[in-house]
């Protein structure tokens, strides 16, 4: 009797499929589980559910995009002592003690090279103070997902800013195609502009503007453009994708694949009031501390 494979499973939506490849590169991978209404292709094996590939052999989970049943898979693999990592924190109803199987991995951003540097930027006595940052990621093709690329852009904010005094929160949206805009004030009065939008890029657009000097990185020009007969095609360099380094990191303990900038009141404050906003059309305001 042959034994079973091992590794680890990946769920995420298909809008995330090219970070499959680079996860590869860093992770044993013994299958994926789509989040979205299409399966994912070129990449590993794909599975139904969570369940199903725990009993293939998956020995540990990645999720890279949040879904209505994660709560629930989360709580099976803890029963399993199967270890979780996730890219944003569950919407509902799992305690997880401190030093246990899941971790709520919060530092994707630090293992994207163009954020990577910009963060560095701030450092630098020519630079100034950073009084501005703009920042356009990708994701929101649920409201979950909306979420989660929001909470992204704000850990980088926050990571760069400085804690948030005021948030202003925009959201519409509706069948896979949700849009957010939040602006942010900082303790120090500095300021951020997030900018979520259903597409996928291949790197974060982000810019910084400080006292001394202007940081940019244009995220979609590290792409290679392919055109056909069918259309214009942009293929995503694997190392645009910080999920395989950032996963294994965080896999090891690393703290800077898993160390949060936002209190957990604010993440769940935030997710209420992207939904107040979307049913409102108006814009929301979010105080904190």
């Amino acid at each position: 009797m042959s034994e079973k494979a091992s590794g680890a499973l990946i769920v995420c939506d298909p809008l995330r499929a090219a970070a499959l490849h680079g996860l590869s590169r860093h992770l044993p991978v013994i299958g994926v589980v789509s989040t979205g209404p299409r399966w994912l292709q070129d990449g590993p094996p794909s599975f139904d559910s969570v369940p199903g590939a725990l009993d293939a052999g998956a020995d540990r989970v990645v999720v890279l995009s949040p879904y209505p049943a994660m709560a629930d898979d989360i709580r099976l693999c803890r029963e399993r002592h199967v270890p979780v990592i996730a890219a944003g924190p569950v919407p509902r109803g799992v305690r997880i003690p401190a030093g246990d199987l899941l971790a709520c991995a919060a530092g994707r951003w630090r293992y994207l090279p163009a954020l990577a540097r910009l963060a560095e930027a701030r450092h630098r006595p020519s630079f100034g103070t950073p009084v501005f940052l703009r920042h356009f990621i990708g994701g929101g093709t649920s409201v979950l997902g909306l979420w989660w690329a929001a909470l992204e852009g704000l850990e980088l904010a926050v990571g760069v800013l400085g804690a948030p005094r005021r948030l202003w929160v925009a959201a519409t949206g509706g069948r896979g195609r949700w849009h957010a805009t939040i602006t942010v004030i900082t303790v120090d009065d500095a300021s951020a502009q997030l900018v979520v939008t259903p597409t996928a890029m291949p790197g974060d657009e982000v810019m910084l503007l400080g006292t001394g000097g202007l940081v940019w990185g244009e995220g979609v020009r590290d792409a290679v453009i392919e055109q056909s007969d069918s259309g214009v095609w942009l293929l995503p360099d694997d190392d645009a994708w910080p999920d395989g380094p950032w996963a294994a990191a965080a896999m090891a303990g690393r703290d800077d694949a898993l160390k949060s900038n936002l209190e957990d009141s604010l993440r769940l404050d935030l997710l209420s009031t992207l939904r107040r906003a979307t049913r409102s059309g108006r814009l929301e305001s979010l105080a904190t501390g």
